[in-house]
């Protein structure tokens, strides 16, 4: 599982690599943002979290709102809002909370997966 976890870099990725977006909850704990389709084919990884998808994505906002400010850029949410509709809509065009919940929403209809990065 380790080396799952040090395939992945922090951040945003463009390119032929895009496998998502590694971010880290309240509690410092990597946890992988993908679309289904770049979904990494490994045996070892876990499944998405399905219970963020509950209360019409209710857990969703909170993982989002309370993401480690000290462990992620401070544009990840716009960060995830680009690679998840593949838009260039920025920060400046929407509030952060108005991406908080359209990201939700795409994880609750299961177009965005959170998978965790840990044991």
């Amino acid at each position: 599982m380790m080396e799952i976890v040090n395939n992945f870099q922090s951040g945003f990725r463009n390119g032929i690599a895009n496998n998502g977006h590694v971010v880290y909850c309240r509690y410092g704990l990597p946890h992988l943002v993908c679309l289904p389709i770049n979904r990494p084919d490994d045996p070892l990884l876990s499944p998405a979290l399905s219970h963020l998808k509950a209360m019409n994505g209710y857990y969703a906002q909170q993982f989002f709102i309370h993401l480690s400010d000290s462990l992620n850029s401070e544009n990840v949410i716009s960060n995830l809002y680009q690679y998840a509709t593949q838009s260039t809509v920025a920060l400046a065009d929407h509030s952060k909370d108005e991406l908080i919940e359209e990201i939700s929403l795409l994880v609750t209809t299961n177009k965005l997966l959170i998978i965790p990065l840990y044991e």
